[in-house]
């Protein structure tokens, strides 16, 4: 069975405007609480990416040293950790761990939740249509 989502209204950080994007709803899982969020599907980036202050409610490992990662607005200062990630519609439903980054304590925190290949992508095959503001999933 494929999963088939709208392309979602994001908001952005400055200076980039809202607009509609290949996001989804999913629901992250930590060890104490789960969150459900719009994720933006980013085929660029290796792994997700989600705010520290998230983490902490989900109950991530924190622990690992923070490194330098690059992405669009340059290089930031991550703490790698791993989370459980649930994608659901109508009677598909599937729970897989990912790879996450989460920003660091005092980063600003105006970013959309970003959803990477890192156990993500393989799961499915994934078909971006922009013509029609699609997505669709088709599990492994």
């Amino acid at each position: 069975m494929t999963l088939v989502f709208k392309y979602k209204r994001i908001d952005r950080p400055e200076p980039f405007p809202s607009e509609a994007a290949p996001a989804i709803p999913v629901t992250l899982i930590g060890k104490k609480e789960k969150i459900d969020v719009i994720g933006l599907l980013d085929s660029g980036a290796d792994f997700s990416f989600i705010p520290y202050d998230m983490a902490e409610v989900l109950g991530l490992n924190l622990s690992q040293k923070p490194q330098d990662i690059g992405g669009i607005s340059g290089t930031v200062l991550a703490v790698p950790s791993t989370m459980n990630i649930n994608i659901q519609k109508g009677r598909e439903n599937y729970t897989f761990p990912v790879g996450v980054y989460v920003s660091a304590k005092d980063m600003d925190d105006d970013f959309p939740i970003l959803i990477g290949r890192n156990g993500f992508f393989e799961q499915f095959k994934i078909t971006f249509v922009e013509s029609e503001k699609r997505i669709y999933l088709k599990k492994h």
